[in-house]
């Protein structure tokens, strides 16, 4: 899934891209910011993964932009 973020202090739009594992890619400007990639195997891991992960890791992505912001400002 894809999305387009901006924070909540202003600023540039980030693209936040998330997958069924939990991995998640944010981009801004066409470059990437930061990639946090998912533990490949685990007790009970969803074979297909699941949409909770996947929201998961968009809140994570977000949640790091908001850090981001408030250390630059």
């Amino acid at each position: 899934m894809k999305i387009e973020y901006v924070s909540s202090s202003g600023g540039s739009a980030y693209e936040i891209e998330a997958d069924r594992q939990g991995s998640y890619t944010i981009r801004c400007g066409g470059r990437v910011v930061k990639r946090v990639t998912s533990v490949t195997s685990y007790v009970g891991r969803p074979r297909w993964g699941s949409r909770k992960l996947e929201l998961a890791a968009i809140e994570e992505a977000k949640a790091a932009i908001e850090a981001h912001h408030a250390l630059v400002t």
